[in-house]
């Protein structure tokens, strides 16, 4: 029997504790290990009170089981911190869970660290944590969609080396000037859609997206306008709110997107 412990601190004492297992119809919260026949009795998911505002996340796993851990999710629980440590319970040493999916959105986070490798974690969601301050995240190489929308308190979004990222969601963000650019900075993608010959006129399915809406971007920033020009000529969707000088981007750079288009432009370039 292996066992994973991990810890966080929720906002208050009198939080209710919401039902957390594997992932079952009865569980809100959950923690997903496909066993679609039952095999692995020892697999199970459990939350314990630690002290006050603190709570014990434990996770076994059945020693036959060779499976993908899914999915963490654990939403509307008032977690007010996420440090994303993990320890062996029996050797006691720090290690990477090996989690694909991370679930977090609609708590109260200040802060959330994932300071160390995570080489299976595809998909963070952080959406709707409104005091959230900061987000970290050192190195998940294989991390695919950051879903930070409505976190509206951001002061600090280190993305670090992570260049496999396809969506980057930030809508309401109403992020400043500075931390568009830092933002911006620190988003290295390597990742691309497939050319645009491939598709109609005007294209509807998309593979990499950056949405910004929410926020007045500063296109008059030339680090901000040079790596949105970028992306978009990576084939990178890019939604504003506020559509950029044709000086800056030319419509022609992104019309085959309905979505960025206004029909007045439609007309005009395309009759």
């Amino acid at each position: 029997m292996k066992k994973l412990h991990s810890f966080f601190k929720i906002s208050s004492k009198d939080i209710k504790t919401l039902s957390f297992g594997l992932k079952l119809p009865e569980n809100f919260n959950y923690f997903y290990m496909p066993d679609p026949s039952g095999t692995y009795i020892n697999n199970s998911a459990k939350l314990y009170k630690q002290m006050n505002d603190s709570f014990l996340l434990e996770i076994s796993i059945d020693e036959r089981y060779d499976g993908p851990l899914k999915e963490l999710k654990l939403t509307n629980q008032n977690i007010l911190t996420w440090e994303d440590h993990w320890i062996n319970a029996e050797t006691n040493t720090i290690i990477d869970p090996k989690i694909e999916r991370i679930n977090l959105q609609k708590n109260t986070l200040i802060h959330a660290n994932f300071n160390l490798t995570r080489n299976r974690l595809k998909y963070i969601n952080l959406e709707s944590n409104k005091n959230m301050r900061g987000v970290f995240i050192a190195d998940a190489p294989n991390l695919e969609v950051l879903n930070i929308s409505n976190c509206q308190a951001l002061d600090v979004i280190n993305l670090g080396n992570n260049k496999g990222i396809k969506a980057l969601i930030a809508k309401n963000c109403n992020l400043s000037s500075t931390l568009q650019e830092r933002l911006l900075r620190d988003f290295r993608p390597v990742q691309t859609s497939s050319s645009n010959r491939q598709f109609s006129m005007f294209r509807k399915t998309y593979e990499t997206v950056l949405d910004l809406r929410g926020t007045e971007i500063n296109w008059g920033n030339r680090r901000v306008a040079s790596k949105i020009r970028m992306l978009l000529c990576n084939n990178w969707l890019v939604l504003w709110d506020n559509p950029p000088p044709v000086s800056i981007i030319p419509p022609q750079m992104y019309a085959f997107f309905t979505t960025n288009l206004e029909e007045s432009l439609i007309k005009e370039y395309y009759g």
